[in-house]
């Protein structure tokens, strides 16, 4: 999981449908956070209903694949020392794996960070409650 970039989250609409997206995350022992604009429908989902279930994997052929799913519970971080200490994270995990950043433009990555700045993103904290996992190398 540590070396892997993106998960998938899947949160439930008003009507109960599922909605998976890709997101980059980040951890603090077990707790899992991906950081969205404060607007997105993954914030409305989860201030409906807070049950999502993510999965991580890796590997391109049958022998190589590995994976966890993790269902629990999610929430918008309100906390600043919690936001603090997910954005380290984010920044440990940029410094072990590179951030995906390094190629896009500067004026995209100076808008990222005032939207950031601004209160326009927030972070999502990701409480496991269940993760089985596999491997089959």
């Amino acid at each position: 999981m540590e070396g892997q970039r993106t998960l998938i989250l899947t949160s439930l609409r008003a009507d109960g449908a599922p909605v998976a997206t890709p997101m980059w995350f980040c951890r603090v022992g077990e707790v899992i956070y991906c950081n969205t604009a404060a607007g997105s429908a993954k914030v409305r989902h989860v201030r409906l209903e807070d049950r999502v279930c993510a999965v991580v994997e890796a590997g391109e052929d049958y022998f190589s694949l590995r994976g966890v799913r993790v269902e629990g519970r999610c929430r918008v971080v309100v906390d600043p020392d919690e936001v603090a200490q997910a954005e380290e994270a984010r920044r440990a995990k940029a410094r072990r794996i590179g951030s995906g950043l390094e190629e896009l433009p500067a004026w995209f990555l100076d808008s990222r960070d005032r939207r950031r700045a601004e209160g326009r993103r927030v972070w999502l904290r990701l409480d496991a409650e269940r993760g089985p996992s596999w491997d089959f190398a």
